[in-house]
C-alpha cells in the first residue's frame, strides 16, 4: 500500500512540475528527514530516530529505515519479525538483504534447521559453507559431497567457515590422494605454494618430498632442474620439470628455449605437455618482445594451437611487418575471430602491402564504417571523416514513465539522491536484472536523466545497444573540465576521455587496488602529485571531490604527457599500467609505427585502455562540437627508449 501511494504521489508531482521549468524533487523534505534519521540511527540515538522514522511511513525509503534498525539488533528481533519483513518486501532490494543477513545470524546461533528452511538463491561462499554446515548437523546430507568439492577444489584457501565442510570430507575419506594431487597442482598453478605445501601433509613422505621440490621450483627454476630428484624419468620429475622450464620462460624465453633442448629428448613427455609447454614458452617469448618469438609460434604443434596462439602470430608477425604471414594467419582464425574489428584492420593492411590493393580498399571502406580504434584507424587510411552513427534510444513516453514509476527505480533515485552510493547501486542491480534489452534501454536513459552516468553507460552497454553517443559519453564539468585542461595544456577531449575510461564519470569509484574518484588515482599518487604541483589536498578523501580530482589528475596525466614527449599512446600506457613498464616495452634500437607498438603491449588490459583513450578523444572531440583530429595525428611513430624522460615512479 506505501509503495502505491508513493507512486501516486510521484504522478501527482510530476503533473504539477509538468508547467514549471523547476526541476521535480517531490520527496526533498522527506529525504532530510530521513538522512537525519539515518544518522541517529548510526550514532545510537533511537529516541530521536524513531520519532523522525514514524514521519516517514510514506516515504520511498522508508523499508531502508526498518532493515537498518532492524539488522542492527538482529539478535534480539524475533524470526517471526525478520520473516514478516522479508515477506513485506518480497521482490525487493531489502528483503533478500535481510535473508542474507538473517542466515549469518542464524549460523551464529547454530539454529541449522531453521538456516535450511530459509536458504534460498546464490549465496556467497562463506554462506554456501554455512549450508553444508547445516546439512552435516541435521544429517541432510543428500548431494552434500558433490557441493563440498565443489567448493574444496580451487586453487587458493577457502574461507574457514568451510573448515569443518572440509573435516567432513576426510573423516568420510572422500579425499583421495588423487584429488590432493588435482589441487596441489591448482595452487601451483595459481601462485600458492603454501597451500600446496599443506595439502602435502596429508601425503606420504616421499610425495611430500616432491612437493617440496616444486615448491622450490617457483622462486629457483633453474636451481631447480638441477636437483638429484630430477634425474630420473617419472611422473613426478616430468611434472615439475615442466613447471620450472616454465617458469623461467616467463622471465627469459631464451633460456628455457636451451634449457628445453637440453631437457626433451631424456624425459618421456607426452604429446600434450611438450605442445602445451612450447606455446607457453612461445607467448612469454612474444610478451617479452624477443625476435624469435614469431619463429617459435609457428613452430608450436597445431594439436596445441588455440585462439589466443592464433592471435599472437598475428600481433609478432605485425610487429616484424611480415604482412604475408599475417595474410595467412588472419585466415587461419576462426569465422567469430575474423569479425573482430582489430583483426580486419590488420588482414585489410597486410593486403595493401602484398600487392592486393583491390581487396584492401574494399576492406578498410567497410570497417571505416565502424565507430572504434580500428574503424578510425581504417577511416584515416582512406582519408574519410569518422562515422559517429549516434542514434539517440528512442521510445514510447507512455512505457518510459511507467517504468520510471517502479518502486525499485524510485527507491534507487532517492538512494541516489542522498549520496548513499552504495545501497543505490544495490537498488539499481537489483532492480535491472534480467531486464530485457529494451526495458534496459529505457532505465539507461532513465539513469541519464537523473545525471547519474555510471549506470546510463553500464546499463546500456548491458542492452548491447552502443548508438547513442550522447547517453554513453556525457559531457559534465565541461567548465571546470575546459579551465583545467587548459591550465595544464591539455586537450579537454583527452581529459574527458580518460574520465570515461576510468570511472564511467563514476565520482565514487574506487578500484580493487585502491585508486579513487572520476580520474582513479591512487592516494600515493595524488600526494605526490598535488604537493608537486601546489595543490592543497589535506586529506586522499577529497579525491572523490570531482574539482579536486580533476585537477590532481589532470597535473599527473601532464606529468606522463611530459615523461614521453607528449605522446598520448604512451602516456595512456603510463597512466594505465605506470612508466616503469611502459620504459620496459619500448624498442631497444629503432623507431616502430604507434599502430604497430601497441599491438604488442603485453597487457590486455592496458593495450585495450590505449586503443579506447584514441577513440574516446575522437568521440569527445564530435561531443565537444569541434572538428575531430584524426587519430593518426595522436599516433607518432614510438622511439627507442633513451629518446624519453620516462623513469619510474
Amino acid at each position: 500500500m506505501r509503495q502505491i501511494i508513493s507512486v501516486i504521489i510521484v504522478g501527482f508531482w510530476l503533473l504539477a512540475a509538468a508547467a514549471s521549468s523547476e526541476p521535480v524533487d517531490p520527496w526533498k523534505e522527506d529525504r532530510a528527514l530521513f538522512l537525519k534519521a539515518y544518522k541517529a540511527l548510526n550514532e545510537h540515538r533511537y529516541r530521536e530516530f524513531n520519532r523522525l522514522a514514524k514521519q516517514l511511513r510514506d516515504y520511498p525509503l522508508y523499508p531502508y529505515l526498518e532493515f537498518w534498525e532492524m539488522r542492527g539488533d538482529l539478535v534480539h528481533v524475533s524470526n517471526e519479525d525478520i520473516a514478516a519483513f522479508i515477506e513485506r518486501y518480497q521482490g525487493d532490494s531489502v528483503s533478500a538483504r535481510m535473508r542474507q543477513s538473517w542466515l549469518y545470524q542464524l549460523a551464529r546461533q547454530r539454529d541449522w534447521k531453521k538456516l535450511l528452511q530459509e536458504y534460498r538463491g546464490n549465496q556467497p561462499v562463506t554462506l554456501q559453507c554455512y549450508k553444508l554446515q547445516a546439512q552435516i548437523n541435521t544429517g541432510q546430507t543428500d548431494g552434500l559431497v558433490d557441493d563440498a568439492l565443489k567448493l574444496w577444489m580451487i586453487g587458493k584457501s577457502q574461507v574457514k567457515n568451510c573448515d569443518p565442510v572440509f573435516k567432513y570430507l576426510d573423516d568420510h575419506k572422500v579425499i583421495t590422494e588423487d584429488l590432493l594431487w588435482q589441487r596441489i597442482r591448482l595452487a601451483m598453478q595459481q601462485g600458492n605454494p603454501g597451500l600446496a605445501l599443506f595439502l602435502a601433509k596429508k601425503l606420504p613422505d616421499e610425495d611430500r618430498a616432491w612437493v617440496e621440490l616444486w615448491r622450490d621450483a617457483r622462486n629457483r627454476p633453474a636451481k631447480t632442474l638441477a636437483a638429484p630428484k630430477l634425474k630420473k624419468d617419472s611422473p613426478q620429475a616430468r611434472e615439475i620439470i615442466l613447471y620450472s622450464v616454465r617458469r623461467i620462460a616467463s622471465s627469459d624465453a631464451d633460456l628455457a628455449f636451451e634449457k628445453w633442448a637440453q631437457l626433451k629428448p631424456r624425459y618421456a613427455f607426452s604429446d600434450a605437455e611438450i605442445g602445451e609447454l612450447e606455446k607457453n614458452m612461445a607467448l612469454s617469448a612474444a610478451w617479452q618482445r624477443n625476435p624469435r618469438a614469431h619463429e617459435w609460434l609457428e613452430a608450436v604443434p597445431q594439436a596445441a594451437v588455440d585462439d589466443k596462439l592464433r592471435e599472437w602470430r598475428i600481433r609478432t608477425a605485425v610487429s616484424i611487418g611480415d604482412w604475408p604471414a599475417v595474410v595467412k594467419h588472419t585466415a587461419d582464425l576462426s569465422v567469430e575471430e575474423t569479425r573482430r574489428e582489430e583483426w580486419r584492420y590488420w588482414r585489410a593492411l597486410a593486403l595493401e602491402n602484398t600487392g592486393q590493393r583491390t581487396q584492401a580498399l574494399e576492406d578498410f571502406a567497410q570497417l571505416a564504417r565502424e565507430r572504434d580504434y580500428h574503424g578510425f584507424l581504417a577511416a584515416d587510411f582512406m582519408n574519410w571523416p569518422y562515422e559517429m552513427g549516434n542514434q539517440p534510444i528512442e521510445y514510447d513516453p507512455v512505457i518510459f514513465e511507467a517504468l520510471s514509476q517502479k518502486p525499485g527505480f524510485i527507491r534507487a533515485r532517492e538512494l541516489y539522491r542522498a549520496e548513499l552510493f552504495i545501497d543505490a547501486r544495490r537498488e539499481w542491480a537489483y532492480i535491472t536484472r534480467g531486464m530485457s534489452p529494451d526495458n534496459l534501454k529505457l532505465a539507461a536513459v532513465l539513469a541519464e536523466q537523473w545525471g547519474w552516468h555510471d549506470r546510463a553507460i553500464l546499463t546500456v552497454a548491458q542492452s548491447k545497444d552502443y548508438r547513442d553517443l550522447n547517453l554513453r559519453f556525457p559531457i559534465d564539468y565541461q567548465k571546470e573540465v575546459r579551465k583545467i585542461a587548459q591550465q595544464y595544456k591539455l586537450e579537454p577531449a583527452h581529459v574527458y576521455a580518460v574520465i570515461r575510461q576510468e570511472s564511467a564519470f563514476n565520482k565514487d569509484a574506487r578500484s580493487h587496488a585502491g585508486a579513487l574518484g572520476l580520474m582513479q588515482l591512487m592516494p600515493g599518487t595524488g600526494k605526490v602529485t598535488a604537493k608537486k604541483n601546489n595543490i592543497p589536498l589535506p586529506s586522499t578523501g577529497l579525491l572523490y571531490e570531482p574539482d579536486k580530482n580533476i585537477t590532481i589528475g589532470s597535473a599527473y596525466l601532464k606529468q606522463v604527457m611530459a615523461q614521453f614527449d607528449d605522446n598520448i599512446v604512451l602516456a595512456s600506457a603510463a597512466y594505465n599500467a605506470g612508466p616503469h613498464r611502459v620504459k620496459r616495452w619500448l624498442p631497444e634500437d629503432e623507431e616502430k609505427p604507434a599502430a604497430r607498438w601497441i599491438a604488442m603491449v603485453p597487457f590486455n588490459e592496458t593495450r585495450n585502455y590505449i586503443q579506447r583513450i584514441l577513440a574516446y578523444i575522437a568521440i569527445y572531440d564530435w561531443r565537444l562540437e569541434q572538428p575531430a583530429t584524426p587519430i593518426r595525428k595522436h599516433m607518432p611513430d614510438i622511439l627507442p627508449t633513451d629518446a624519453y624522460k620516462a623513469y619510474d615512479r
